[in-house]
């Protein structure tokens, strides 16, 4: 796909694959690997969550231990059912302006009140998902090159699916949590067969104590 930003997924997560807890505990990384993702957003025009990530912890979704950087907040939610308090819709828009991903069934009043403290929209069409292509040629238009997708599992999957992660960074900690009902680094679907699935090749492996830090690039 032609004239879409480059994207990372960067995570992180436990031996066995989850990034997240069946309680909602994300506490994967530790202080190192904090400033590194802190790092990565200095270097990326936006970040990307998908609504549940706001929901669950109510990110700011912000730079810490550098100096910020204009870092676009870019949140997918087709029906727009963030709450008005949250704080991406209020923290430092200045700094840290937002872009809601909606469809044509978001809720038209909220967006009003949203678009008060200039807040944008970018409506992908009346699919009841977000159309992640379209989203991605109109970021583009918009002049975001490059996006840091700290998504959950439904969001990953998706990109994924479309084709749309160029790189992957994944911090795994020393840790098992299990947990059916726990998120994983890709949830969805997924493929029927393993011949399916989607190729990444693996660039390096970062060891430190007991972390480890997996760089793959899109086949």
């Amino acid at each position: 796909m032609k004239n879409k930003p480059y994207v990372l997924l960067s995570c992180a997560m436990s031996i066995d694959g989850k990034i997240a807890t069946y309680t909602g505990d994300t506490e994967f990384s530790d202080g190192e690997d904090w400033k590194l993702v802190h790092k990565l957003r200095t270097e990326y025009d936006a970040i990307m969550v998908g609504k549940n990530t706001i929901l669950k912890d109510d990110p700011k979704l912000h730079i810490k231990f550098y100096e910020p950087t204009k870092l676009i907040r870019v949140i997918v939610d087709s029906s727009f059912s963030i709450p008005l308090t949250s704080k991406v819709l209020s923290y430092k828009l200045e700094t840290y302006p937002t872009i809601i991903a909606i469809t044509d069934h978001a809720l038209k009043p909220k967006m009003e009140k949203a678009k008060l403290r200039n807040i944008r929209f970018i409506n992908t069409g009346s699919g009841k998902q977000v159309n992640l292509k379209k989203l991605m040629e109109e970021l583009y238009k918009h002049g975001i090159k490059k996006i840091l997708l700290e998504g959950g599992g439904s969001l990953n999957w998706s990109m994924i699916k479309n084709c749309l992660v160029d790189e992957i960074r994944i911090f795994i900690a020393p840790i098992i949590v299990g947990g059916k009902n726990a998120v994983s680094l890709v949830d969805g679907l997924g493929v029927k067969r393993i011949v399916e699935g989607f190729k990444f090749n693996l660039q390096n492996v970062l060891k430190r104590d007991n972390y480890v830090v997996l760089h793959y690039l899109k086949a």
